[in-house]
């Protein structure tokens, strides 16, 4: 016989499993969900895109999604940020998924701007954010990292001892 109270219990279970949604997702899995983002967006969208999950401080989780401005949820990884922040597909791509020729294309240092980003196919990746020193040794950048989303000055290319990270842009990009 099932109670009021079971059946309650049931209706929050079904509930909470609906809020923390996506399946598992590791950064070096291939990315073959995903299909390719015809979407032009420019610079400008872009940055208000990094500002909307930086002021909800938007805490990083490979198990859990955020809405974007539009609602659709994203992985709240880096990945799932830059993919959010680029509007690419729900849930959002992988580091390596990141790197597919029909969705960016390398870069030099000196090609950077705002909205380009920095990429460790196997690891992380970071939406550049503007140079912090005319040396362009120095970067502002905004980065889903643990605790919760960043926005900080990091060294060219990265900090040291994460890999090697290569500018990379976004095709799409106005």
């Amino acid at each position: 016989m099932i109670t009021r109270r079971s059946a309650a219990l049931a209706a929050l279970a079904v509930a909470a499993a609906t809020l923390t949604a996506p399946s598992a997702h590791a950064a070096d899995t291939p990315d073959t969900s995903a299909p390719v983002a015809a979407a032009s967006i420019t610079r400008a969208e872009v940055l208000a895109r990094t500002k909307f999950w930086f002021d909800r401080q938007v805490p990083y989780s490979q198990k859990r999604t955020a809405p974007d401005p539009q609602g659709r949820g994203y992985r709240t990884d880096s990945s799932g940020y830059a993919s959010m922040v680029l509007k690419l597909p729900a849930p959002g791509r992988n580091t390596q998924g990141l790197a597919d020729p029909a969705i960016t294309q390398k870069i030099t240092k000196d090609q950077l701007q705002v909205g380009d980003l920095l990429l460790n196919k196997t690891r992380h990746v970071v939406i550049f954010a503007g140079w912090a020193n005319a040396a362009k040794t120095k970067y502002w950048t905004y980065e889903q990292t643990p605790p919760k989303v960043q926005n900080r000055i990091a060294p060219y290319p990265y900090y040291p001892n994460n890999g090697k990270f290569e500018p990379y842009r976004y095709r799409f990009i106005k």
